[in-house]
């Protein structure tokens, strides 16, 4: 019995070893699943409170964008600020939003001006709570927008050569419409036709009619053509569409892809263009001056605004001929000028020139109006009539002009123009002529759809370029 005794009591001490392990074991693994959940508790209260500063940190940077966007709405604003150029809050939501403005080749700190043609916004925002447990990465936020910049004044806007009845041009007629936006000569409802010797046409042409190549006409560029091309001894540098083509094929005269289709790309519609001039404002949105033409003459001389260098309206709708001109004018812009009147006959003046009376440039509008609200042009005769111009007529470097008539361009004999021609008859260019493209636009219209577009009358953001949040 003692043996019994002794044999259980050897056998008990290991048990109790035992199960004193086993409680040890269950203990750690506890506590090594308490550690995680707690890690796991405040790793995510960290992510949580992140986020929340991120959201504060977010919408503070976009209300900095919102307050610099609106404050260069007022005039003045943006440099009143404490640093100019800054829009900055010190209480929730905190931002610091700093102003950029293109200045054609790079973007240049602080307010911009009259010249700019667009803005970056950056703002910093700041959250109201930062993150806890090490998660900082939501504490500030950097928003960058980039808008638009527009300003009063004229948008340029339009094609080269409008032609809205079409036109003729031969003669050694040589057209620089390179820089134009699509097709630098737009026809309608008409045809175009190049008559004869040597004309080149550096650009492309879009004509709603026929295509006509009497002579050696050149087109370096691509024809869209919805009625027939009759290529005759001319050619076309790239592509050709057309309704129809003679010769057919039209083998090397065609220098890159002929399509056979009268589907061609819309031109777009007439824009009436009335005599209104609170619709000219300067880029501070002061009205143009306003006069009339002495003796309805130009001058051999200056011609400008009273206060030097503002753009003035002439009024010539009164004068029955139109503005006259003696041989040999030399007219010198001293601001931007716009000669209204209802019809320009210069055909019997000799050297007729048009110059800038320093190396600024300055602008030139002549504009017959279209009296009739019908979506065409209307040249009511006999009180309007042609632009004529021959011998000697000159846009002279750095001068820029824009001709809107609803009647007819008819240009001979060694003239130059540098800008945009709109005309709604058949005209025609003849015997060397030189046409180079320069933008200019007519106010409350873009030319390229033929779409109002809103008057302004204080520089101001326009459409959104783009908006990101972006890393430093």
């Amino acid at each position: 019995m003692f043996l019994d005794r002794g044999v259980v009591s050897l056998r008990g001490c290991p048990e109790r070893g035992a199960a004193l392990a086993s409680v040890l074991g269950v203990m750690a693994v506890g506590l090594l699943f308490a550690s995680l959940i707690t890690a796991a508790v405040v790793g995510a209260y960290g992510v949580s409170s992140s986020t929340r500063s991120g959201v504060q940190s977010g919408a503070a940077a976009d209300a900095g964008v919102a307050a610099a966007r609106q404050g260069l709405y007022v005039v003045g604003n943006c440099a009143g600020q404490a640093v100019p150029g800054t829009y900055a809050s010190a209480v929730a939501p905190r931002y610091s939003a700093k102003i950029e403005y293109f200045g054609g080749s790079t973007w240049i700190a602080g307010c911009p001006p009259v010249t700019a043609t667009e803005v970056r916004i950056t703002s910093l925002g700041t959250a109201q709570t930062a993150g806890v447990n090490g998660a900082t990465e939501g504490n500030a936020t950097k928003v960058e927008a980039i808008l638009k910049y527009l300003v009063p004044g004229i948008e340029p806007s339009g094609v080269a050569l409008y032609l809205y009845r079409g036109g003729t041009v031969e003669s050694n007629s040589s057209f620089d419409l390179t820089e134009s936006p699509g097709a630098g000569l737009m026809v309608k409802n008409g045809n175009f036709d190049c008559a004869k010797n040597n004309t080149v046409i550096n650009g492309s042409v879009l004509v709603t009619g026929n295509l006509t190549f009497t002579g050696s006409c050149t087109v370096n560029g691509t024809a869209w053509v919805s009625g027939a091309a009759t290529l005759g001894s001319g050619r076309i540098s790239d592509n050709l569409t057309a309704g129809t083509v003679s010769p057919n094929p039209p083998g090397t005269r065609v220098g890159g892809t002929f399509t056979h289709s009268a589907i061609i790309p819309e031109v777009p519609p007439w824009t009436e263009v009335a005599y209104a001039p609170a619709a000219w404002v300067d880029s501070t949105g002061t009205p143009y001056e306003v006069r009339t033409l002495g003796a309805c003459a130009l001058p051999n001389g200056n011609l400008g605004g009273t206060s030097a260098g503002k753009p003035v309206i002439i009024n010539a709708l009164d004068c029955a001929l139109g503005p006259t001109a003696s041989h040999n004018t030399t007219v010198t812009l001293t601001s931007d000028v716009v000669i209204f009147a209802n019809k320009f006959d210069f055909s019997g003046v000799n050297a007729l020139q048009f110059s800038s009376s320093t190396s600024a440039v300055h602008k030139i509008w002549f504009i017959t109006p279209d009296q009739l609200s019908n979506e065409q042009p209307t040249c009511t005769a006999p009180t309007q009539g042609n632009f004529t111009v021959k011998n000697g007529f000159s846009i002279n470097s750095p001068v820029e002009a824009l001709l809107y008539t609803p009647c007819a361009f008819d240009g001979a004999n060694g003239f130059s123009w540098r800008g945009q021609v709109i005309a709604g008859n058949y005209s025609s260019a003849k015997n060397n002529p030189t046409f180079t493209f320069v933008p200019l636009g007519l106010p409350g219209v873009d030319l390229e759809t033929g779409s109002a577009t809103p008057t302004i009358t204080n520089p101001q953001p326009g459409s959104v370029v783009s908006n990101r949040e972006v890393t430093d």
